[in-house]
């Protein structure tokens, strides 16, 4: 057997390739956030790998503790390359749910142990022995609270984390207290908007984890900052995030606002191809509107109109509203 190693570690995942070109086996282990930039950087070494021939593919996510809308277009990406087949432990709920909104889960197949694959796939048990050698030594990534996890992906060392959380710290204080925040455009500030709707959907909606887990809403967090700060402001640091509430006995409403480039709506929805990030915020809330930002005057960063998003989510069923 002619099996070839390759692991890559990230801030906040790790990551291991076991392949053979003789057999066309793929295999890729993930532990951690699959996160924008570390599955951007894998995806440019699978393609340089792949790029002579087709393979199968096998992909343990068991390790998996996030999975972002850039992680989920890469899996379509090995779904669509795939020679045969492509393998999927079965994810953890906290992974799965994502696939579920997006309807890609009937897409894959799915394995709970690797011993399964000799029959379905035909994998020999010499492959089999390497994938549980690796799953089980491959590292696990963990802070006590989600936040800090987050935060976590941003910055290369323990101690550059802790320090960024003393930097932080009023705009924690600030999630956890007030109806509105004001954000640096920077991707890190996520972390932020994560306790801030963390709060708003579990405190003050006291919406169920079962309808919105706290996956779903580092998903939000990431998907809404990352937008604003790549689309809005062109990755420019001056600019201003903001993000704010209301609720009533029927609905919430939360509205996330930047004063970049602005968005380009279309006159016919139907001339819109949907973002793997919109689409999913779409499936969360009940309703999603986009429009430009309020017109008012801002200490930082103006590119254009800005945007605004609006997302609704009722908390009463429809037969129970009044309007």
């Amino acid at each position: 057997m002619t099996l070839k190693k390759e692991e890559f570690e990230f801030h906040n995942s790790f990551i291991r390739f076991l392949y053979d070109e003789k057999l066309s086996i793929f295999v890729i282990i993930l532990s951690g956030s699959l996160d924008k930039d570390p599955v951007i950087e894998i995806k440019k070494r699978i393609k340089f790998l792949i790029l002579p021939q087709q393979f199968n593919f096998i992909v343990d996510l068991s390790h998996s503790t996030y999975i972002s809308s850039t992680g989920l277009g890469f899996l379509m990406y090995l779904l669509e390359q795939r020679k045969s087949f492509i393998f999927l432990s079965c994810p953890p709920e906290i992974v799965l749910k994502p696939f579920k909104l997006l309807e890609m889960d009937d897409l894959f197949s799915y394995y709970y142990d690797p011993e399964e694959l000799k029959m379905r796939a035909s994998i020999s048990d010499e492959i089999i022995q390497e994938i549980n050698k690796e799953t089980c030594t491959i590292k696990e990534f963990a802070y006590k609270t989600r936040w800090a996890n987050i935060l976590r992906g941003y910055f290369p060392t323990h101690d550059d984390l802790m320090k960024e959380m003393k930097t932080i710290m009023p705009y924690i204080l600030q999630a956890e207290q007030a109806n509105s925040i004001s954000l640096p455009s920077e991707e890190k500030y996520a972390t932020i908007l994560y306790k801030f709707l963390d709060r708003i959907f579990f405190t003050i909606a006291k919406i169920s984890k079962e309808e919105i887990d706290d996956t779903l809403v580092e998903l939000i967090s990431k998907e809404l900052m990352t937008n604003a700060v790549k689309h809005g402001y062109d990755h420019e640091k001056e600019g201003v995030v903001e993000a704010n509430y209301e609720i009533d006995d029927e609905k919430i409403e939360i509205n996330l606002i930047d004063y970049g480039k602005g968005f380009s709506i279309p006159k016919a929805s139907s001339d819109y191809k949907l973002s793997t990030g919109l689409h999913l915020l779409k499936k969360i809330f009940d309703n999603v509107d986009i429009g430009n930002a309020p017109k008012k005057n801002i200490q930082g960063l103006v590119l254009g109109k800005g945007t605004m998003i609006k997302m609704t989510k009722y908390l009463k069923p429809r037969h129970l509203r009044t309007h």
